[in-house]
């Protein structure tokens, strides 16, 4: 019998510096893109930085993960990291077990996954699920993270002009166990078309293409209308430019939440994780009102979260219940 697979105790750990994105040379030395960024519409204030590993992010966003979760770390079967900034050669191996250690990880397999930048994490989550449903483990961490320096060259302008990147790592938990929001199914899309420029208006068609896309594949695999959802945490991109793409499918608008992109920035591939552990912190997880669901509505169909991932030519969701699912006895399905 399938096992329910439940996303539990997304945590996450910034860079440890924080400045305005106007003292950035690319935007000063580029007034039409610093208007378009910094304008109310579109949300960039500050970005985060650090000097640190990337493994030292990742480190405390897995720590927060495990204590919140209850699991042990010794329990974890697999640890998946979504990652493009991890050092060259063996000190990638030696920076990955040194994380591995410090957080009691001494059953669990290290993987990475890559290729669909800003999508890879939340494909890791839907990955993750698989492998819980299947029985193939039973608590898997999906560890994410991501340094400028590394993983764009230093860029921080950066999505064609949509996004400035920050440094951050976040966790969370995919288990058969742990109390969490059960996982329903995942879509992913490679555009062909998207970021191979031709203009802006080409731009935008093959996004809003891709997003329609990326919809309609999810929903054949798992049904699910906008009514259904109470919000979509997204990448962090500009909010004008994602609302969009999202309003095109029906997901904008009120359902979008894009709360933290003045206080963070974009942090690469684990926005989706750290917008879904500031939504569960915030009024919205609580009353779904405040999200733009149906006041008091008991039929779970229509209470989803969906993670949306974005990059250049990659897009991935993830279709949560919204209502978390309590501790369940080792060895239930």
């Amino acid at each position: 019998m399938s096992v329910t697979a439940r996303l539990c105790a997304p945590a996450y750990e910034l860079g440890e510096y924080a400045d305005p994105v106007t003292g950035l040379p690319e935007l000063e030395d580029d007034p039409a893109a610093s208007a378009e960024l910094t304008a109310p519409a579109a949300g960039f204030a500050t970005y985060r930085w650090s000097d640190a590993p990337v493994t030292e992010l990742m480190s405390a966003a897995v720590q927060r993960t495990l204590g919140e979760s209850g699991v042990p770390g010794g329990d974890v079967d697999l640890v998946l990291l979504a990652t493009d900034s991890l050092p060259p050669g063996r000190a990638a191996h030696r920076d990955v077990a040194e994380l591995l250690a410090d957080a009691g990880l001494e059953r669990a397999t290290a993987s990475t996954l890559g290729l669909m930048d800003c999508a890879t994490a939340t494909v890791a989550v839907g990955t993750a699920a698989s492998l819980v449903r299947d029985g193939s483990a039973r608590h898997v961490l999906v560890v994410s993270g991501d340094l400028a320096d590394r993983a764009t060259g230093g860029e921080r302008i950066v999505a064609g002009g949509a996004a400035i990147a920050s440094d951050g790592a976040a966790c969370a938990l995919v288990s058969a166990t742990a109390a969490g929001l059960p996982v329903l199914g995942m879509a992913h899309h490679t555009s062909s078309e998207a970021g191979q420029g031709g203009g802006a208006r080409q731009e935008l068609a093959a996004r809003i293409a891709a997003h329609r896309e990326l919809f309609a594949r999810l929903a054949a695999h798992h049904p699910v209308r906008p009514a259904d959802v109470r919000a979509v945490l997204a990448s962090n991109f500009a909010r004008n430019v994602l609302d969009i793409y999202l309003s095109d499918v029906g997901y904008g608008g009120e359902r979008l939440v894009s709360d933290n992109v003045g206080r963070i920035g974009h942090c690469l591939g684990s926005d989706p994780l750290i917008n879904l552990a500031d939504w569960l912190a915030g009024p919205g997880a609580a009353d779904p009102a405040a999200s733009g669901g149906a006041p008091g509505a008991e039929d779970p169909q229509g209470d989803r979260l969906v993670l949306l991932g974005a990059g250049i030519s990659h897009l991935a969701a993830v279709l949560l219940a919204a209502r978390p699912l309590p501790h369940a006895p080792e060895g239930s399905s």
